[in-house]
C-alpha cells in the first residue's frame, strides 16, 4: 500500500468485515471507537487504506490485546506515521514494532535488526499491508497466488488476479457445472485460478464464522 491509496476505494463496513476477517458490525465499532478511520461518517464509508487498519486492529485483537490498548497501539502509530500507518511506505524499520507494556501505558518501539523479542509483542506492519493485497486476513497465514485486492480494479473487491471478475463470482459460478465451463471459455480462467477464488472465499467464510 502506497501513499497514494489512502483515499481510494469506497468499501461498506461489511466489506471492510471481509477483508479484515470481522463482521461488518465489529467494524462499525472500531470506527465508533477511534480505532479505523473512514472517508465520511453517515454513512460509515472506507476506503483501502481503512480497510488495511481494520485488518491491523484484528492482528492486535489475535495478539491478546484490549480495544483500549488497540486504541493507544493506532494512536501512537497515527502520531509516528500519520491517519493510515499502513500507507506510509518506507518504514524505516522495515515495519517491525515491538509494543512494550507498563501498567496501563503502552508504547512503541522499533525492532532492531537481529533482535529477538516475545512473538506475542511484535507488531509487522509491512505482513499486515502485503496480505491485505493478497485477500486480506485469511492471506497472512494462507496467501494464494491468483488472488488480489487492488484499489484501482473492480472496486477493490477481491478478486482473481490480473483478471476482472470477483472472488466471490467465480465461487458462485464454479457451483455450477454450466458456470464453470463459462468461467473457462468467456473469463478465460484455468482451474487453477478458479480453485484458488473458491477456497479463498471458503477461507473467508470461515474466518467470519469464527
Amino acid at each position: 500500500m502506497t501513499p497514494h491509496s489512502r483515499a481510494i476505494g469506497h468499501y461498506t463496513a461489511a466489506e471492510v468485515g471481509r477483508l479484515a476477517g470481522v463482521s461488518g458490525r465489529r467494524v462499525g465499532q472500531w470506527a465508533r471507537y477511534g480505532i479505523v478511520p473512514s472517508i465520511s461518517k453517515r454513512p460509515h464509508v472506507y476506503s483501502y487504506a481503512d480497510a488495511g487498519e481494520a485488518m491491523l486492529a484484528r492482528y492486535l485483537v489475535e495478539q491478546g490485546f484490549r480495544p483500549r490498548d488497540v486504541r493507544i497501539i493506532v494512536q501512537s502509530l497515527r502520531d509516528e506515521y500519520g491517519e493510515w500507518p499502513l500507507a506510509t511506505t518506507p518504514l524505516e524499520h522495515d515495519g517491525r514494532l515491538v509494543v512494550v507494556k507498563n501498567g496501563n501505558d503502552v508504547c512503541l518501539s522499533a525492532v532492531e535488526a537481529k533482535r529477538e523479542v516475545n512473538a506475542g509483542t511484535l507488531i509487522d506492519l509491512n505482513a499486515v499491508r502485503n496480505a491485505l493485497a493478497r485477500g486480506g486476513w485469511v492471506a497472512l497465514d494462507n496467501p494464494r497466488e491468483h488472488i488480489e485486492v487492488n484499489p484501482e480494479r473492480l472496486s477493490g473487491l477481491p478478486a482473481v488476479r490480473g483478471k476482472r471478475i470477483a472472488t466471490a463470482t467465480v465461487a458462485s459460478m464454479a457451483a455450477r457445472a454450466e458456470g464453470r465451463e463459462a468461467l473457462r471459455d468467456d473469463f478465460g480462467l484455468t482451474e487453477t485460478e478458479i480453485a484458488d477464488a473458491v477456497d479463498y472465499e471458503a477461507d473467508v467464510r470461515k474466518a467470519l464464522a469464527a
